[in-house]
């Protein structure tokens, strides 16, 4: 669930405050502007690793939505309800700390 209306804080290039109010928070003098820092090596691959994971899959699994259609048709799909629900107040939550 997302809250619209407000602003998160900045940490870089914090807005507002003095030069060095702004300097003890973000570690540096001078522009408030603030640059995303370069990441290391080992994140960047990481995340190139997982890019390369999320291409290869599927975008649609072809067999698991033939089998949803199959169960629904036939009347065999049931929901459950207590799972549903958790699963999306877990993802609500989740979105808030994000």
């Amino acid at each position: 669930m997302k809250i619209t209306g407000q602003q998160p804080p900045e940490f870089h290039g914090v807005k507002g405050g003095t030069a060095k109010e702004n300097q003890k928070i973000t570690g540096r003098s001078g522009d408030t502007q603030g640059t995303a820092e370069t990441p290391d090596k080992n994140s960047t691959f990481v995340m190139n690793k997982i890019k390369n994971r999320i291409s290869t899959e599927p975008e649609v699994r072809a067999d698991r939505v033939a089998e949803l259609k199959a169960k629904i048709k036939s009347g065999e799909f049931q929901v459950d309800s207590q799972r549903l629900a958790k699963a999306m107040l877990e993802d609500a939550l989740n979105e808030d700390t994000v």
